[in-house]
């Protein structure tokens, strides 16, 4: 789903919005002991965008190793250059970067727009940008600085208002007590010395920094109970924050795509795409190729607005040199994102995936009572399409200038914009705003109609499907379907029965969700053979609409692990 592949198309951004004439409204969620964690979650995912930083010792070498240029991600040079590791660490002597400056560095991720910082706490390389009593290869105890990078870093995101997050690497080249370091493929297990290492600095981390908003756990392989343990030890310390997905075997709160990947199906769960500016590295790299900054911040803005609009948060990562310096390419990149936000922020932060589907000229997402149309490329005729919109419109404007009105229309096929009168066309994204009338209605493309017997056939085939990632290392996460969902339109009466049949590997318990009611399916006689009739499950009196769209979902109904998939091949449901 990069933007670029998609030709300069319309992108629709926005926020959240309820669905009565699909039947999608929710009502507000009963106080419960998990209300605090879910209100954390909700406002880790609003952020929508913030800054990463690669940062540390491979700095310094910046991608050169004995005057040779090293290929492969710059902050990983020890692996890609066979570097000694008593080589390595001589490093730690010439670490003095007396040009960093954390308060710019906030100022600046404040400038962009973002609104929170993550940085890299320890990578695989061992050593610890914070002062560790568990190791001296620190950056207080190894260096010259001797100042504590996170701690600056930390009150300088307090003093500016944002959220402070930390990256920390399960695997590490340096200690004695990980498994012997063989490769960069980086999914090596975690003994359990190394185990424990871990977890005691995790728990300096979580300790001495104040309010950690997400900490970003990155490769390794461990066991199923040393996630568990570790995610254990996280809510002990601070319950609001965020735990990443490569802490892997499911125990974290939002799924990681893999580094500069978007989701290309819809995701049912909270995640994040890491970005890097180039995608040849992380850290510093002193020889690295920089285009035409505006063609970074244009590529960076449509990436931003692509994320947000499946769904998404965006993690821009930026690495300064070994000095300290933040690299002036970079920073002129930040601040062209940020001047785009000023005028067009409503349109992303909060923004989540809309249930519309993708048009043939982009994505569509919403906010209550109102739609966003991030306009990357304008139609040659001006006039601008939205399949399957429904809605009363009241008005339609442009973002950056509420003044300038849109003729638009709707009919039978949806809503059409008049665009002609934007003549000053912003030269990354315009924002054409549309607010309508009560609550979003609309069409889905993928209706399911009755056959002539009036009965409806529901199959994975006609399904929107739903995913996550579950896995337990890097090279083993694979895509789940964690909820299936069907639209149904034109039955011509109230009740009726379904008739459910799976195949044998369903062996959990499901959850059939009519119009938000929901019906427990134990899967007894369901999962013992997969037929070619019907010999699953049956509900009776099961009631649809007769005006509108009925909404048909079907997840495990244990959701205490919201990544785990259906794990269902064959499924067949009909409702007559």
């Amino acid at each position: 789903m990069n933007i670029n592949s998609l030709a300069k198309i319309l992108i629709v951004g926005s926020v959240f919005l309820s669905i009565t004439s699909c039947n999608m409204n929710r009502s507000k969620p009963e106080k419960s002991a998990h209300t605090d964690a879910r209100e954390a979650l909700t406002d880790w995912e609003n952020q929508k965008f913030s800054m990463f930083i690669h940062w540390g010792l491979y700095s310094i070498p910046a991608g050169v190793w004995d005057g040779q240029k090293i290929n492969g991600y710059s902050e990983q040079i020890k692996g890609h250059a066979k570097i000694p590791t008593q080589a390595y660490r001589k490093l730690a002597a010439r670490f003095n970067p007396t040009n960093w400056n954390a308060d710019s560095v906030a100022l600046l991720a404040r400038k962009a727009g973002m609104r929170s910082v993550v940085i890299t706490a320890k990578h695989h390389d061992g050593f610890c940008m914070f002062d560790s009593k568990y190791t001296a290869f620190d950056v207080v105890d190894a260096t010259p600085y001797k100042k504590d990078v996170l701690k600056d870093l930390a009150a300088a995101c307090k003093r500016h208002n944002l959220r402070f997050g930390v990256y920390f690497s399960m695997i590490d080249w340096d200690y004695e007590g990980a498994a012997p370091f063989v490769s960069v493929r980086n999914s090596d297990s975690i003994p359990p010395l190394h185990h424990q290492y871990n977890l005691n600095q995790i728990e300096e981390l979580l300790t001495n920094y104040g309010e950690i908003s997400e900490i970003w756990f990155d490769m390794g392989a461990p066991t199923f109970n040393q996630s568990k343990e570790i995610a254990a030890l996280v809510k002990r310390l601070q319950p609001n924050c965020m735990i990443s997905g490569r802490l892997w075997n499911d125990q974290g709160d939002f799924v990681v795509m893999g580094d500069n990947l978007k989701p290309d199906f819809k995701m049912g769960v909270p995640w994040q795409t890491p970005a890097s500016m180039f995608p040849e590295t992380w850290s510093y790299r002193s020889w690295q190729e920089r285009p035409d900054v505006e063609a970074k911040i244009d590529e960076k803005i449509h990436d931003l607005i692509t994320v947000v609009s499946l769904g998404g948060n965006y993690l821009l990562n930026i690495g300064p040199t070994g000095d300290g310096t933040i690299v002036p390419f970079e920073k002129q990149v930040l601040e062209g994102i940020g001047q785009w936000l000023k005028e067009n922020g409503e349109a992303i932060y909060g923004a989540t995936a809309a249930p519309i589907e993708t048009q043939d000229r982009g994505l569509i997402t919403a906010r209550d009572g109102k739609l966003y149309l991030h306009i990357i490329s304008f139609p040659e005729n001006d006039q601008l399409t939205v399949e399957g919109f429904n809605s009363s419109i009241k008005s339609a404007y442009l973002l950056s200038d509420s003044t300038i009105s849109l003729p638009h229309s709707t009919n039978d096929t949806g809503l059409a914009i008049d665009l002609k009168n934007i003549t000053n066309r912003d030269k990354y994204a315009a924002v054409v705003v549309v607010e309508y009338e009560d609550e979003l209605r609309y069409t889905p493309k993928n209706v399911v109609y009755p056959a002539e017997d009036g009965a409806f056939i529901l199959t994975w085939d006609n399904a929107t499907k739903f995913h996550s990632f579950s896995g337990h290392d890097y090279y083993s996460t694979k895509a789940t379907v964690v909820k299936s969902r069907w639209y149904l339109s034109d039955n011509n009466k109230k009740s009726y029965q379904v008739n459910l049949a799976f195949s044998p590997d369903a062996i959990e318990p499901l959850r059939l969700s009519v119009n938000n009611k929901g019906y427990v399916i134990p899967l007894t006689d369901a999962a013992n053979s997969f037929k070619n009739e019907l010999t699953g499950q049956t509900i009776n009196s099961v009631h649809l609409y007769l005006d509108g769209m009925n909404v048909i979902e079907l997840s495990l109904e244990d959701r205490s692990n919201p990544h785990k998939g259906l794990n269902i091949e064959e499924l067949k449901i009909e409702i007559k």
